[in-house]
Protein backbone atom coordinates (compact mmCIF):
# COMPACT_ATOMS: atom_id res chain seq x y z
CA UNK A 1 0.00 0.00 0.00
CA UNK A 2 1.52 3.93 -1.10
CA UNK A 3 1.93 6.01 1.32
CA UNK A 4 -0.35 8.50 -0.44
CA UNK A 5 -3.48 5.48 0.14
CA UNK A 6 -5.65 5.65 2.85
CA UNK A 7 -5.87 2.68 5.03
CA UNK A 8 -8.68 0.30 3.95
CA UNK A 9 -10.80 -1.20 6.94
CA UNK A 10 -11.26 -4.98 6.97
CA UNK A 11 -14.05 -6.42 8.30
CA UNK A 12 -14.40 -10.59 8.54
CA UNK A 13 -18.18 -10.89 9.17
CA UNK A 14 -19.80 -14.32 10.29
CA UNK A 15 -17.02 -15.58 12.84
CA UNK A 16 -18.60 -18.47 15.06
CA UNK A 17 -15.37 -20.02 16.30
CA UNK A 18 -12.48 -18.89 18.54
CA UNK A 19 -9.92 -19.98 16.31
CA UNK A 20 -11.35 -17.75 13.21
CA UNK A 21 -11.33 -14.79 15.78
CA UNK A 22 -7.81 -15.20 16.77
CA UNK A 23 -6.72 -15.25 13.45
CA UNK A 24 -8.16 -12.02 12.58
CA UNK A 25 -6.27 -10.82 15.42
CA UNK A 26 -3.19 -12.25 14.31
CA UNK A 27 -3.85 -11.30 10.63
CA UNK A 28 -5.21 -7.39 11.74
CA UNK A 29 -8.57 -7.37 10.51
CA UNK A 30 -10.04 -4.30 11.70
CA UNK A 31 -13.82 -5.45 12.82
CA UNK A 32 -15.40 -9.03 13.81
CA UNK A 33 -18.97 -9.42 12.65
CA UNK A 34 -21.32 -12.16 14.22
CA UNK A 35 -25.02 -12.69 13.02
CA UNK A 36 -27.66 -13.14 15.50
CA UNK A 37 -29.74 -13.41 12.34
CA UNK A 38 -31.08 -17.21 13.40
CA UNK A 39 -31.98 -18.28 9.89
CA UNK A 40 -28.29 -17.16 8.91
CA UNK A 41 -25.89 -20.91 9.15
CA UNK A 42 -23.83 -18.16 10.62
CA UNK A 43 -26.22 -17.26 13.71
CA UNK A 44 -24.66 -17.58 16.95
CA UNK A 45 -26.05 -17.12 20.18
CA UNK A 46 -25.14 -13.28 22.51
CA UNK A 47 -24.19 -15.61 24.74
CA UNK A 48 -21.65 -17.56 22.74
CA UNK A 49 -20.48 -14.32 21.23
CA UNK A 50 -19.75 -12.96 24.97
CA UNK A 51 -16.98 -15.85 25.28
CA UNK A 52 -15.27 -15.21 22.09
CA UNK A 53 -12.15 -13.20 22.64
CA UNK A 54 -11.19 -10.09 19.87
CA UNK A 55 -8.53 -8.56 21.07
CA UNK A 56 -7.33 -5.50 18.78
CA UNK A 57 -10.81 -6.10 16.92
CA UNK A 58 -13.67 -4.32 17.17
CA UNK A 59 -17.31 -5.85 17.62
CA UNK A 60 -20.31 -5.79 15.62
CA UNK A 61 -23.10 -7.67 15.58
CA UNK A 62 -25.60 -8.14 13.01
CA UNK A 63 -29.24 -7.55 13.49
CA UNK A 64 -32.19 -7.98 11.19
CA UNK A 65 -35.52 -8.07 13.07
CA UNK A 66 -34.47 -7.26 16.83
CA UNK A 67 -36.22 -4.46 18.31
CA UNK A 68 -33.60 -1.67 19.79
CA UNK A 69 -33.88 -3.07 23.38
CA UNK A 70 -33.10 -6.47 22.32
CA UNK A 71 -30.03 -5.15 20.15
CA UNK A 72 -29.00 -2.83 23.71
CA UNK A 73 -29.62 -5.89 25.62
CA UNK A 74 -27.32 -7.83 22.96
CA UNK A 75 -24.50 -5.20 22.82
CA UNK A 76 -24.28 -5.25 26.05
CA UNK A 77 -23.99 -9.37 26.72
CA UNK A 78 -21.98 -9.77 23.97
CA UNK A 79 -19.40 -6.43 24.49
CA UNK A 80 -20.39 -5.03 21.17
CA UNK A 81 -18.87 -1.86 20.02
CA UNK A 82 -21.07 -1.59 16.92
CA UNK A 83 -24.65 -2.65 15.64
CA UNK A 84 -24.64 -3.24 12.07
CA UNK A 85 -28.56 -2.71 10.77
CA UNK A 86 -29.42 -4.73 8.26
CA UNK A 87 -33.45 -5.06 9.02
CA UNK A 88 -34.31 -1.54 7.53
CA UNK A 89 -34.37 0.11 11.14
CA UNK A 90 -36.32 3.01 11.43
CA UNK A 91 -34.02 6.61 12.20
CA UNK A 92 -35.33 6.00 15.81
CA UNK A 93 -33.46 3.28 16.50
CA UNK A 94 -30.31 4.20 15.00
CA UNK A 95 -30.71 7.48 17.67
CA UNK A 96 -31.74 5.54 20.67
CA UNK A 97 -28.67 3.08 20.20
CA UNK A 98 -26.35 6.36 19.31
CA UNK A 99 -25.56 6.84 15.83
CA UNK A 100 -21.84 6.48 16.51
CA UNK A 101 -22.11 2.59 17.31
CA UNK A 102 -24.56 2.42 14.39
CA UNK A 103 -23.24 0.48 10.71
CA UNK A 104 -26.30 0.92 8.79
CA UNK A 105 -26.84 -0.96 5.72
CA UNK A 106 -28.04 0.09 2.10
CA UNK A 107 -28.80 -1.66 -0.69
CA UNK A 108 -27.85 -0.38 -4.29
CA UNK A 109 -30.60 1.54 -5.53
CA UNK A 110 -32.83 2.19 -2.39
CA UNK A 111 -30.16 5.74 -1.26
CA UNK A 112 -31.71 8.25 -2.52
CA UNK A 113 -28.76 9.89 -3.30
CA UNK A 114 -25.43 8.82 -2.19
CA UNK A 115 -23.76 11.92 -1.79
CA UNK A 116 -26.27 13.62 0.88
CA UNK A 117 -25.31 11.78 4.42
CA UNK A 118 -28.11 9.65 5.81
CA UNK A 119 -29.76 11.40 8.60
CA UNK A 120 -29.37 10.70 11.54
CA UNK A 121 -25.59 10.27 11.17
CA UNK A 122 -24.20 6.99 11.57
CA UNK A 123 -20.40 5.90 12.29
CA UNK A 124 -20.34 4.17 8.85
CA UNK A 125 -22.93 3.31 5.99
CA UNK A 126 -22.54 -0.54 4.50
CA UNK A 127 -23.44 -0.72 0.88
CA UNK A 128 -24.68 -4.71 0.32
CA UNK A 129 -26.42 -6.84 -3.10
CA UNK A 130 -28.78 -8.05 0.13
CA UNK A 131 -29.47 -10.55 2.72
CA UNK A 132 -26.25 -12.72 2.81
CA UNK A 133 -26.39 -13.01 -1.44
CA UNK A 134 -22.96 -13.39 -1.60
CA UNK A 135 -23.51 -11.97 -4.89
CA UNK A 136 -21.55 -8.09 -5.60
CA UNK A 137 -23.41 -5.41 -7.52
CA UNK A 138 -22.29 -2.68 -9.82
CA UNK A 139 -19.71 -0.54 -7.85
CA UNK A 140 -19.93 2.18 -10.03
CA UNK A 141 -22.68 3.47 -8.00
CA UNK A 142 -20.55 4.15 -4.68
CA UNK A 143 -18.26 6.47 -6.68
CA UNK A 144 -20.25 9.82 -4.93
CA UNK A 145 -21.17 7.77 -1.92
CA UNK A 146 -20.19 9.78 1.43
CA UNK A 147 -17.66 8.72 3.24
CA UNK A 148 -17.22 6.62 5.30
CA UNK A 149 -18.20 3.22 3.68
CA UNK A 150 -18.29 0.02 3.68
CA UNK A 151 -18.82 -2.57 0.46
CA UNK A 152 -20.06 -6.09 1.11
CA UNK A 153 -21.22 -8.80 -1.14
CA UNK A 154 -19.58 -11.25 -2.49
CA UNK A 155 -16.25 -9.80 -2.19
CA UNK A 156 -13.14 -12.55 -2.49
CA UNK A 157 -9.46 -12.04 -3.25
CA UNK A 158 -10.18 -12.00 -6.94
CA UNK A 159 -12.68 -9.47 -7.13
CA UNK A 160 -11.59 -6.86 -4.31
CA UNK A 161 -8.90 -5.71 -6.67
CA UNK A 162 -11.33 -4.75 -9.50
CA UNK A 163 -13.54 -2.89 -6.73
CA UNK A 164 -10.42 -0.71 -5.68
CA UNK A 165 -10.06 0.26 -9.23
CA UNK A 166 -13.52 1.53 -9.52
CA UNK A 167 -14.09 3.33 -5.92
CA UNK A 168 -11.76 3.30 -2.81
CA UNK A 169 -13.98 2.71 -0.24
CA UNK A 170 -13.04 3.09 3.49
CA UNK A 171 -13.58 -0.61 4.30
CA UNK A 172 -14.45 -3.68 2.77
CA UNK A 173 -16.66 -6.78 4.32
CA UNK A 174 -16.04 -10.24 3.69
CA UNK A 175 -17.61 -13.14 4.92
CA UNK A 176 -17.94 -15.98 2.42
CA UNK A 177 -15.04 -14.64 0.30
CA UNK A 178 -12.73 -16.42 3.49
CA UNK A 179 -14.76 -19.36 4.21
CA UNK A 180 -14.12 -23.00 3.58
CA UNK A 181 -17.90 -23.73 4.89
CA UNK A 182 -20.50 -21.32 6.67
CA UNK A 183 -19.20 -19.65 9.44
CA UNK A 184 -15.68 -21.70 9.21
CA UNK A 185 -12.89 -18.77 8.27
CA UNK A 186 -9.47 -20.13 5.95
CA UNK A 187 -6.99 -17.77 7.57
CA UNK A 188 -5.33 -18.10 4.33
CA UNK A 189 -7.81 -16.55 2.37
CA UNK A 190 -8.24 -13.69 5.34
CA UNK A 191 -4.43 -12.99 4.99
CA UNK A 192 -4.87 -12.83 0.63
CA UNK A 193 -7.50 -9.77 1.22
CA UNK A 194 -5.44 -8.26 4.09
CA UNK A 195 -2.49 -8.32 1.64
CA UNK A 196 -4.55 -6.45 -1.02
CA UNK A 197 -5.63 -3.35 1.15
Amino acid sequence: MGADKQKILLKVCGITRQEDATACEQLGVDFCGFVFHPASPRYITPQQVSLIQTSGCKRVGVFTTHNVQEIADIMMLAKLDYAQLHGRQEDAVVEALGGHRVIRVLFPGEAPSLSVIPRPEVAYTLFDSGYGTGKTFDWKILESAKRPFFVAGGLNAQNIPDLLKVCRPDGVDVNSGVEVAPGIKSAERIKEIKELL
